[in-house]
């Protein structure tokens, strides 16, 4: 039965793969330090400036993601998440004429909000509703894409910039997200099948499984998100050279794209929740490896960071439907991956901030691995949904 969805269901992976490869998700984060010094040359954006914009964006994308999930159980995937491609598009074509840093926070602002339609959230929909048995490992090609395009666009786009200047990068980078509504007329035009259930959305919400789940990748993404950012200051401070660091730092987006697929593999035969509670687990060692020894093991925690960041994507969907079904998938799914946006936007903000104050990344990465800890307990007090 697994072979005949994906003979069946291919199509809709291959859609929602590009599409959210071609999305926000995909495009905005991985590239905005490409144009980083040309912005701060010709604007005078700062880092502190580009910090807070992305952090603006990002909460401006939760407060949208609530929205997007009940226009795409109402109208189906495929009319939002074009118009998310459209308006991401649009926004990068702003991008290209800011003239302030006000301008730039302002354009940063509305790609988050106009542009979360872009998000997994219809994507994922149309997924879950034609795959059942190998739900998680079709989710996880689906999330495949992101890693890719953060493997390919940023190499080509800085190429881009380089020779032709930052605007013309930017406009470039709409161009490639324009491509987006390709995919996305692809998907279904109605809301995917799903059984009619007689709990509400609001009241799905409130349930005790909706909020342990909230919280537990609310706590993974608070504890491990924030080290992303830092990952290669922290190795460049431990005295490893840019070119050492650099390559480690490609280590995790390697880990991120292994990790989906097997991951997504293994929730379809174990029970997920233990899955995330054993990556945090490998998360918390890595951490601790990192913390004890530095440099000499910066692989481990490169590939544990990786694999987390990984499984968390996949995941959040993969129990989502599993747990409350399809009939409001969408508002439930964009809750969770608000929270866990905002969660991750607030990691970098602490890290830092602990990292000022106490010299160095020793104790926030202990305070990791005492994160991880807590997810983990809240992990495993989640609900078997093992569907086999």
């Amino acid at each position: 039965m697994a072979d005949s969805e994906f003979r069946r269901g291919w199509p809709i992976v291959l859609a929602a793969a590009a599409g959210v490869g071609l999305g926000v998700a995909g495009l905005l984060t991985y590239t905005a330090g490409i144009f980083a010094k040309d912005l701060g040359v010709a604007i005078g954006l700062s880092r502190t400036a580009l910090g807070a914009a992305f952090f603006l964006s990002t909460v401006m994308l939760a407060i949208a993601l609530p929205l997007v999930g009940w226009l795409v159980d109402r109208f189906g995937p495929r009319w939002p998440a074009v118009s998310g491609s459209v308006a991401l598009s649009a926004g990068f074509v702003l991008l290209g004429s800011v003239s302030s840093v006000a301008g730039y926070m302002a354009v940063m602002a509305g790609i988050g909000f106009f542009a979360a339609c872009s998000t997994p959230v219809a994507y994922t929909r149309a997924v879950n509703a034609v795959f059942d048995r190998s739900r998680g490992l079709a989710l996880g090609f689906t999330q495949l894409a992101i890693g890719v395009a953060a493997m390919v666009v940023p190499p080509i786009l800085a190429g881009v910039v380089a020779t032709q200047g930052w605007r013309v990068g930017y406009h470039g980078l709409a161009a490639i997200a324009l491509a987006g509504i390709v995919p996305a007329l692809a998907l279904p035009g109605k809301p995917g099948p799903a059984r009619s259930s007689d709990i509400g959305a609001g009241a799905q919400m409130r349930s005790r499984t909706f909020v342990l789940l909230l919280l537990s990748f609310g706590m993974m993404a608070l504890a491990f998100a924030g080290l992303l950012p830092h990952f290669v200051p922290m190795l460049r401070e431990g005295g490893m050279s840019p070119q050492a660091a650099g390559a480690l730092a490609g280590v995790i987006g390697a880990s991120v794209i292994v990790s989906r697929v097997v991951v997504g593999w293994l929730a379809d035969r174990i029970e997920a929740p233990r899955i995330a509670a054993a990556c945090c687990a490998l998360c918390a060692i890595g951490c601790l490896a990192l913390s004890w020894q530095g440099k000499s093991l910066a692989w481990l925690g490169a590939i544990a960071l990786g694999t987390a960041m990984g499984s968390e994507a996949d995941l959040i969907g993969f129990l989502t439907a599993r747990y409350f079904g399809m009939a409001h998938y969408g508002r439930l799914y964009a809750v969770q991956y608000a929270s866990f946006m905002l969660m991750a936007g607030l990691g970098p903000l602490w890290v830092g901030a602990l990292a000022d104050r106490t010299g160095g990344y020793h104790v926030p990465l202990l305070v990791t691995a005492g994160g991880l800890v807590v997810a983990i307990l809240l992990f495993l007090r989640l609900p078997k949904v093992h569907a086999r």
